[in-house]
C-alpha cells in the first residue's frame, strides 16, 4: 500500500530533506499517528514509515507548494460556496490530491490511501463552524475526484490539541480532554495550545521531539478521544476499507 500525504509542515505530516541521493521524506508526528493506526493486525500489520526508511517506496509526500502546483483537469461543474470561508480552496485541493493519488496507484499498480492535513483554526475570531466547513469541503473534494480512499485530517483547532490530549491521557486515561478543542489556536495567544504543551512538557518541543513522543509511545493514538480526532480515525478506517488488500 502507498500513502500519499500532504500537510503544512514538519510538525504535522512531515517535510523533505535534501540528501546526496535526492529528497528524503522526514515523517512528522501526524504521519506516525497515521502509520500507527494502519499498523494493526486487522489492517496492514506492518509499518509503512519503517518500510519507507528501509528503502521501500511506500510514501508519496507533497508539500503545500507541490499540492498547489497540481493541475489535473476539473469537471465543468465544480461546486462553489462563496459564503463559506476556505471551502473552495480545500475542496479544490482535495480534488487535486485525490486525482494525484489515483495517478500514483495506477502508475505503481498499488492500493493507495491519501491523507490531507490542515489545521482548522488559528484565531479566536474564527467561527465555530469552520472546522466542519474545512472537513466537509475536503471530503467533498475527494468525492468529486472519484477517489474513495481520501482522508481529511483536520485537528480542531490544531495538532497540538491532539498531542496534548495524548500526553494527558497517557498520565490518566480517564481524564477529560474535550476542552482542548475550544482553546485558542493562535500561537500568539498567551494561552495557546503550543504554550500549554510546552508548559506541560517543560520545554518547547521541536518537530523531531514531537515525533519522538509518538514513536516512543508516550502519545498513543488509541487514547486520543477528541471529536475531531475520532472523525479523522473514522475516515481513515473507511479509506482503508475502500483500498485493496494489505501488503503481502
Amino acid at each position: 500500500m502507498i500513502l500519499v500525504l500532504s500537510g503544512e509542515g514538519p510538525t504535522d505530516l512531515g517535510t523533505q530533506r535534501l540528501t546526496e541521493t535526492g529528497w528524503d521524506f522526514v515523517p512528522g508526528p501526524m504521519a506516525w499517528i497515521v502509520d500507527g493506526l494502519l499498523n494493526r493486525p486487522d489492517k496492514l500489520d506492518c509499518s509503512i514509515l519503517e518500510g519507507q526508511a528501509s528503502g521501500y517506496d511506500w510514501v508519496c509526500f507533497l508539500n503545500e507548494a507541490d499540492l498547489g502546483a497540481l493541475r489535473y483537469p476539473r469537471p465543468r461543474f465544480f461546486p462553489h460556496d462563496p459564503n463559506t470561508f476556505g471551502s473552495q480552496f480545500h475542496r479544490a485541493s482535495a480534488y487535486q490530491l485525490g486525482k494525484h493519488a489515483q495517478f500514483v496507484g495506477a502508475e505503481r499498480y498499488e492500493a493507495v490511501v491519501a491523507v490531507f492535513f490542515r489545521d482548522s483554526d488559528g484565531t479566536n475570531s474564527a467561527p465555530r463552524t469552520l472546522w466542519k466547513s474545512i472537513f466537509e469541503s475536503m471530503r467533498a473534494g475527494f468525492l468529486l475526484s472519484g477517489f474513495p480512499s481520501g482522508v481529511p485530517m483536520v485537528p480542531r483547532p490544531k495538532s497540538e490539541a491532539w498531542m496534548l490530549c495524548g500526553l494527558l491521557k497517557h498520565e490518566n486515561p480517564a481524564r477529560d480532554c474535550t476542552w482542548l478543542e475550544d482553546e485558542p489556536g493562535n500561537d500568539a495567544s498567551p494561552d495557546s495550545l503550543k504554550t500549554r504543551m510546552a508548559g506541560h512538557l517543560g520545554y518547547e518541543p521541536t518537530a523531531e521531539q514531537q515525533t519522538d513522543l509518538v514513536v516512543s509511545g508516550r502519545i498513543l493514538p488509541d487514547l486520543i478521544d477528541l471529536p475531531s480526532f475520532i472523525k479523522f480515525r473514522q475516515e481513515l478506517d473507511r479509506a482503508y476499507a475502500n483500498a485493496a488488500l494489505p501488503i503481502q
